[in-house]
């Protein structure tokens, strides 16, 4: 029930923050949407590592800067923000994410395993892109400890399905309030036809910063579908957790997509621990590799996205399961 309102009361403010950056109206060169967004281990039929993610999007995208008046100052500092023939994207996300050592039937401590992680986390996105380029920036706050909710989360959902109830809680990370900000780049670099479809390769780069997550890192996609040009903004290392513009009203748009991903990571509290606090955590390995791969279809007002990713080992102690799918369905008006 806490989580539930928090997540209305988070949907309630941004609407009126837009409306009052817009004047309380809305005209036809807004294009607005909502995204639900669930992340699960389940493919993996394995409980460790990130084991959970549930998220809301509410977005709006323009070709007229002037549309997020409240933002205009923030515009000014980011690169590539005031080019011409540009369309912005504004969006917030709500998600609560949790994650749990290998055996979650062990009420002790278990010293050579990532420790229990709950958070809640908000965050604000930005977006300037054209039909080759796309820089989005990205600041986010995260409640980390018990006061994130994830342990009930976790007990409701393993009580109704029916699974083993995880009993580690009591060693989860404390309480602390954390911070993150993001830029990423992303560019098609060639594009072409294969049979009657289209493909695109496409270079991404991101860089985080903060107490709860660092890192740089760079690779490369490759997508084949239909109307990749319209898509091309959607565009991530795992599209749909972010933005999801839904460039154009297209009907039955849709692509396939492989990611590869390098990053070296500098800190990542949900494996080392509190940053403020004496808490459990083990050794971050520095070098990882992702993989993610997914469908995407995008009709007039609906969106859908299916994907699943997988990544190298990201701490020193023992092996976990980095499998993980995500389904995220957006609907615009």
């Amino acid at each position: 029930m806490r989580n539930t309102a928090l997540f209305a009361l988070f949907f309630v403010c941004s609407t009126a923050c837009y409306s009052a950056s817009a004047g309380g109206d809305t005209h036809k060169d807004i294009d607005e949407w909502f995204t639900f967004i669930w992340e699960n281990d389940f493919i993996a039929d394995d409980d460790s590592g990130y084991t959970n993610g549930l998220g809301f999007i509410w977005g709006q995208q323009s070709f007229d800067q002037s549309r997020f008046a409240v933002y205009q100052p923030v515009f000014n500092l980011l690169p590539q923000f005031n080019r011409p023939k540009r369309r912005y994207g504004v969006s917030y996300r709500m998600a609560q994410t949790m994650f749990t050592p290998d055996d979650i039937e062990e009420p002790q401590l278990i010293e050579d395993d990532r420790p229990y992680a709950g958070m809640l986390v908000g965050s604000l996105h930005l977006q300037s892109f054209n039909d080759t380029q796309s820089w989005h920036y990205s600041g986010a706050l995260a409640i980390v400890g018990p006061a994130s909710g994830a342990e009930p989360v976790q007990k409701f959902i393993h009580e109704i399905i029916g699974v083993n109830q995880p009993e580690g809680w009591s060693n989860q990370l404390h309480n602390e309030l954390a911070f993150m900000v993001s830029g990423e780049l992303l560019q098609r670099l060639n594009n072409g036809s294969l049979g009657k479809r289209e493909f695109d390769w496409i270079l991404l780069t991101g860089a985080d910063l903060g107490t709860l997550h660092s890192e740089l890192g760079a690779g490369i996609g490759f997508r084949y579908g239909s109307a990749l040009s319209h898509s091309f903004p959607g565009a991530s290392l795992i599209p749909g957790r972010t933005l999801n513009p839904l460039a154009s009203a297209l009907r039955n748009q849709w692509h396939v997509y492989i990611n590869l991903y390098c990053r070296y990571v500098f800190n990542d509290l949900a494996i080392e621990g509190n940053t403020f606090k004496n808490s459990h955590g083990v050794t971050l390995t520095h070098p990882q590799a992702l993989i993610s791969m997914g469908w995407v279809y995008n009709t007039t007002n609906w969106g859908m996205t299916l994907s699943v990713q997988e990544s190298t080992r990201t701490f020193e102690e023992r092996r976990e399961n980095t499998l993980f799918g995500t389904f995220a369905i957006t609907f615009r008006y």
